[in-house]
């Protein structure tokens, strides 16, 4: 091992999107391995990148979702000794200076466990871009934490610590894992977010699934009452804002995701020249 940085990938049915992702990662300027988990995909991750010196892939012999092959990768990652564990997903694309930027950061910060950043949402289908700038300092962080997710998943650094010492992601949150292993170690270690935009995250409007957002709600009202303060205000108002979205008849919820997406033109303002 030459490097003390490992990017965890979990990866399924991406063969479209895979070979731009593993680029980006590869093109960084601080170096790193890359662990790609072949979650039983229809066409082998390594028929569609080949070999790569920096690149090892650990094919499932059946599909265990996100959690379980995130949890494979975590494993086998931390039996090698890496420092620091960084995620990607299959289809982002990340900035040539993200993983030097999260490292410089968590080595000036020794009480940050995890670092993650700011995102471009790139509509692949309309071109449209939304930036999201997540909240820096930890009690920003934890503030946004009692409502939602305060982090992009994929672009997460975390140190090895981290999950030696709180565990791995829960099965028990298949559509919210990542939130609430934020939850888990909010109260532990320090989190922030870098405010640069160091990662373009893939949108398909396409695939936009009302059901699936459901499930979301239902995992996220789970994890806040699992881990609900009743002596903080924002505890409250935050399962009060989730239990109001599912009274949201369903054509709305999914109109209200597709134009936040890009995917619906807002409505043409009314001037004197079309009233």
């Amino acid at each position: 091992m030459s490097t003390q940085i490992a990017v965890l990938m979990p990866a399924y049915n991406a063969e479209r999107t895979i070979r731009e992702a593993v680029d980006s990662v590869l093109a960084n300027t601080q170096t790193c391995d890359l662990f790609i988990i072949d979650d039983c995909s229809r066409v082998p991750v390594a028929e569609v990148i080949g070999v790569h010196e920096r690149v090892e892939i650990v094919r499932l012999d059946k599909n265990r979702g996100l959690s379980g092959a995130l949890n494979i990768g975590l494993a086998h990652i931390l039996e090698r000794g890496y420092r620091y564990i960084a995620r990607m997903d299959a289809d982002d694309f990340s900035y040539p200076d993200r993983l030097a930027k999260q490292l410089a950061f968590l080595e000036a910060n020794p009480q940050v466990g995890a670092v993650g950043t700011s995102v471009r949402f790139v509509n692949e289908e309309t071109g449209a871009i939304r930036y999201h700038e997540a909240p820096l300092d930890h009690e920003a962080v934890r503030r946004r934490l009692f409502f939602n997710n305060a982090f992009v998943h994929s672009t997460w650094m975390l140190r090895a610590e981290v999950p030696k010492t709180y565990g791995f992601y829960s099965a028990e949150y298949p559509a919210a894992e990542d939130y609430e292993y934020l939850r888990r170690i909010a109260p532990h270690v320090g989190l922030a977010n870098l405010p640069d935009y160091l990662l373009d995250y893939r949108i398909v409007t396409t695939s936009v699934s009302v059901t699936k957002r459901r499930r979301q709600l239902y995992d996220r009202l789970r994890i806040q009452f699992a881990y609900f303060e009743w002596l903080e205000w924002r505890a409250w108002a935050g399962a009060a804002t989730t239990l109001l979205l599912f009274a949201v008849p369903l054509k709305w919820l999914e109109l209200m995701k597709l134009e936040w997406l890009g995917a619906v033109p807002p409505p043409t303002p009314i001037t004197p020249a079309n009233r």
